[in-house]
């Protein structure tokens, strides 16, 4: 097992949530010795999976991702917000052995929805090393959100699944379902049995969803995840003395709920996993959401759930998240951790700067190089487009601040007006806004495309630019909008579109959204392949003068 350096935990100034900015919802942590690790859910994103790494649970690391070849996923034509739902990571210490477990649920949106996923889970002894982690082990037992419990030699499974078939009164949307399984294969070594039901009123809504199981001293937890992921969402409670119950719910449920008062920047706080410390102090890392115009629950979410962390004590054998105080962006006992204000990938190496670029669903063979034209990223468009459930040939990354400016510099000679190179803030097949090189007149033009309102109707603006040459293109993010521009030569940016950050966190209707915003550029030939190269000098965020 590879250690990091160990950084003071406790400081004398305030930290800053969320944790792990922009698209992070429903982490998973484990700590190993001194390390921890944390992943969270990735749905119609490739790879998938991504796993974090720190030492103070403050400053992450992207180290890699569980998901990362087709072998193991393989997304084709997946609705968006579909693909991989919350994992969990569990350590097997009999082992020496990881286990990242999750569902691959790839049509999520009426009228597509015809069936409920089952479970598989991967395993590596090497977390450091994406290649070791193991192809897929499937599990019998349906549902979403699934979690494993190791207890000695057993190994208990849970997942999320509407529990009406069994003809139970009210059990409302989800309940959840325990059996013990055979973690060499996945088969279940009993029947799988109803364990939990929500108790919270119906129309609240009743839901449970992302469970836990844990052991602290002589008492097991159930924690589950409540009411939904937007606002009335929240982490719920309860304990016994035997895995088998009888169970016993905390009387001070929820032990996080941020909804009691709407008028908090942070909402829809739930989905939360518990770590402790060497030390033996104790830890929450849950998902929420920092709304924007205005910052209370009537705002806009446009970077998704992201990753917060609270402190946890316990109290007559219950723990108690942030002494029952709401959840803050500034949270005391931790240090603060700046944000870098330049990010830069100049594309002088044969491997990208990090680990952070994704494409939307598996790809089906390369479409780029870092050598072909050393000093640049060339993208070869294929067929499909940013609005196709496919892979487009495009590389994206989270937004992961809220006032940043994404930019890059693109060679690009279109020949036809189906060609088309640039750079995108993109949601959702439907939602996406681009600034781009294509063709239209006989003329090389900048194309500035905007997606708005609830149908995602496009508007377009075209701008003439020379035949030839590099054009640098730009998209602003502020607080409520975001802007689109670009520049020749020297040229300071010419910002010529604005769309409202609303429409960066919507959906059309009968359709669902549970990711965020990602910058990125691309290439298409808007259903034909083509043979001119766009290629991108660079790629950059830099953050605007108010960062908070």
């Amino acid at each position: 097992m590879k250690f990091s350096r160990v950084l003071p935990l406790l400081c004398s100034i305030s930290s800053t949530n969320p944790i792990i900015p922009g698209f992070n919802p429903d982490p998973s942590i484990q700590r190993v010795g001194k390390d921890y690790f944390l992943v969270t859910s990735s749905f119609e994103w490739f790879p998938g999976v991504p796993v974090y790494h720190s030492t103070d649970l403050i400053r992450w690391e992207l180290i890699g991702h569980a998901l990362n070849r087709p072998s193991q996923l393989d997304m084709r034509g997946t609705a968006p917000s579909g693909g991989i739902f919350a994992p969990t990571l569990r350590f097997n210490e009999e082992e020496q052995q990881f286990y990242m477990i999750t569902t691959f649920f790839d049509v999520i949106s009426p009228p597509d929805v015809t069936r409920t996923p089952r479970a598989f889970y991967v395993t590596t002894k090497n977390i450091w090393d994406d290649a070791s982690w193991s192809d897929a082990i499937y599990c019998e037992q349906t549902g979403i959100d699934p979690d494993l419990f190791h207890e000695g030699g057993d190994t208990y499974l849970l997942t999320a699944l509407g529990a009406g078939f069994l003809g139970v009164e009210d059990p409302g949307y989800f309940s959840i379902f325990k059996s013990l399984i055979d973690r060499t294969n996945g088969n279940p070594l009993t029947e799988t049995e109803l364990f939990h039901i929500s108790t919270l009123p119906l129309d609240t809504p009743r839901l449970a969803e992302g469970p836990h199981l844990y052991k602290r001293d002589r008492w097991y937890y159930l924690m589950t995840a409540e009411a939904g992921t937007a606002a009335e969402h929240r982490v719920m409670i309860k304990r016994s003395l035997s895995v088998d119950g009888p169970w016993e719910e905390n009387p001070a449920n929820p032990i996080l709920f941020n909804g009691k008062d709407l008028s908090q920047p942070v909402g829809a706080t739930g989905h939360a996993d518990l770590v402790d410390t060497p030390e033996g102090d104790w830890f929450l890392v849950f998902l929420g959401t920092r709304k924007q115009n205005p910052q209370n629950a009537t705002g806009y979410n446009q970077l998704g759930r992201e990753t917060f962390l609270a402190p946890v004590r316990w109290e007559d054998d219950w723990p108690i998240v942030n002494d029952n105080k709401p959840i803050t962006l500034q949270m005391d006992g931790l240090y603060e951790l700046p944000r870098q204000k330049i990010w830069r990938d100049d594309f002088d190496q044969d491997t990208f700067a990090d680990k952070a670029y994704y494409t939307a669903r598996t790809p089906y063979r390369p479409f780029h190089s870092l050598t072909d034209k050393p000093g640049s990223l060339r993208l070869r468009g294929n067929a499909y487009t940013l609005s196709d459930r496919e892979t487009p040939a495009a590389f994206f990354r989270k937004q992961v601040d809220l006032e940043v400016v994404w930019s890059t510099e693109v060679d690009f000679q279109p020949t036809s007006e189906r060609h088309e190179a640039g750079a995108t803030v993109f949601l959702s097949i439907q939602y996406h806004n681009e600034i781009a090189v294509t063709y239209k007149d006989g003329n090389r033009v900048v194309v500035a495309r905007t997606a708005r309102g609830p149908t995602a109707a496009i508007t377009e603006e075209f701008f003439e630019i020379p035949t030839e040459g590099t054009v640098k293109l730009f998209i602003a993010a502020h607080r409520d909008h975001y802007e689109l521009g670009y520049a020749l030569g020297d040229e300071a940016a010419s910002y010529v579109a604005k769309v409202s950050n609303r429409w960066l966190q919507s959906y059309v209707e009968g359709w669902q959204v549970f990711t965020g915003t990602f910058f990125g550029v691309y290439a298409t030939g808007n259903q034909l392949p083509i043979l001119q190269p766009a290629d991108f000098n660079f790629v950059q965020t830099e953050l605007l003068d108010d960062v908070s």
